[in-house]
């Protein structure tokens, strides 16, 4: 009997400390755990912001997306925010106009833009201003003031980093807008643009040259008052056109073609390293003609070349050389018959050394007296050939010639392109 007692005494003693052992490694688990999730808590916040703050980009991302597609579709820009809601962001009407923290967000097109009308369009100037702002603060509502042009540029320029919570997704939309000019080489004419009709009323119609939404619808019309298009399209890229009466009936709106209401032309595209080119309707009455050199087409200081920067492939190329007497090369065509007469070409001062002038002449008496169109002095450079037209009416005979002449201290050149003489 004492030796059972000895005995359970023992085991109840054991499984004692097998229990007051369990409960002290528990504690220090617990205290373990404690300490970690007091040390981790900061990290576990950091991340959870972190997250806030992309999503809320995001967002305010897909906002900017679904006003520039509202402004490609309405022609103007939404009033509000909850305009995009729902056919161009995938958000509530709340959702739309206030952040995940319960914040507004707020939008802001450029004061200048508050009124833009995409029948009038933007000037060259007023392009810079197509732009909007959103903002929007996860701390706290950030209230901006935007009425004046100062006040959104200070806002357009602000470093949202400095500001916990703050966002700002600044667009610059200029790059929806192409330019549209229209013009006019004689009284008549009608357009329409953005559904919004131009009368000439039998008089000269006004030079307009704006930018406008990218698919702008516009529709020229020949008559006076504008009623059934000839030419409708939208706007897709940079685009001039000009009415002309003297084109034929369904032609007289034209993509800047001054000659389309000719009878009959002579051209030079230079497709060829020559100076017997005829690209017109009728051949010229002579080849080109040099002076002051006879090396011909191929050297010299006046030749036919193969540059980038002519028009397309080879064109005609005046200068070099430095200094020495005048050197000229001209062309003759019969004009005889003719009421009216255009020159038209394009040139390019290439980059190099300053000096000297290349000139463009014309004679209606076989070259015996000139008269000088236009001199081009060698002092600057272009970019792009740049389009060239001349009336020629005073100058109709049997035998009009056309010449350029180089003079002076010529160390660039002058490429000329696409020379034409056309006539009614």
């Amino acid at each position: 009997m004492p030796h059972q007692d000895l005995n359970s005494s023992y085991i109840s003693l054991h499984n004692l400390s097998q229990r007051g052992f369990s409960l002290i490694a528990l504690i220090g688990v617990l205290a373990v755990i404690t300490i970690s999730l007091s040390l981790a808590t900061p990290t576990f916040v950091k991340i959870f912001e972190r997250e806030h703050q992309e999503v809320e980009r995001l967002q305010l991302r897909r906002i900017a997306d679904g006003i520039q597609q509202y402004l490609e579709q309405n022609k103007a820009f939404p009033p509000a925010l909850t305009s995009l809601v729902p056919d161009y962001v995938p958000f509530s009407t709340a959702q739309a106009s206030t952040n995940a923290h319960g914040f507004p967000r707020h939008y802001a097109i450029h004061p200048a833009m508050v009124g833009f009308n995409n029948n009038i369009g933007l000037s060259t100037s007023e392009l810079v201003n197509a732009r909007f702002l959103l903002l929007s603060n996860l701390t706290q509502d950030v209230a901006p003031t935007i009425t004046t042009l100062a006040e959104f540029e200070t806002w357009w320029g602000t470093n949202e980093s400095a500001t916990p919570g703050l966002h700002i997704n600044r667009e610059n939309v200029g790059k929806m807008f192409h330019q549209l000019t229209i013009d006019q080489n004689g009284d008549g004419g009608s357009y329409e643009l953005n559904s919004s009709a131009t009368h000439s009323g039998g008089g000269p119609l006004t030079l307009h040259s704006n930018y406008h939404l990218m698919g702008t619808t516009i529709g020229f019309d020949e008559a006076d008052s504008y009623s059934a298009p000839e030419v409708q399209f939208a706007l897709t890229t940079n685009t001039t056109y000009w009415f002309d009466p003297n084109c034929t009936v369904g032609k007289r709106w034209n993509p800047m073609e001054p000659n389309c209401g000719s009878i009959g032309s002579v051209r030079d595209e230079f497709n060829a390293i020559a100076y017997n080119g005829n690209d017109g309707t009728q051949s010229w009455a002579t080849d080109w003609q040099e002076s002051g050199e006879a090396d011909g087409p191929t050297s010299g200081k006046m030749q036919v070349v193969t540059d980038a920067q002519c028009a397309a492939g080879n064109c005609f190329q005046f200068g070099g050389g430095g200094g020495g007497p005048p050197t000229s090369v001209n062309r003759e065509t019969d004009l005889s018959g003719a009421s009216s007469a255009t020159l038209t070409f394009s040139y390019l001062r290439t980059a190099g050394g300053n000096g000297g002038n290349i000139s463009v002449q014309i004679s209606g008496d076989g070259g015996v007296s000139w008269t000088n169109l236009q001199t081009y002095t060698m002092n600057g450079s272009d970019i792009s050939q740049v389009p060239q037209t001349f009336d020629l009416t005073a100058y109709i005979a049997a035998n009009t010639q056309v010449q350029f002449v180089r003079s002076g201290n010529v160390n660039r050149f002058l490429l000329a392109d696409n020379i034409e003489i056309s006539w009614n």
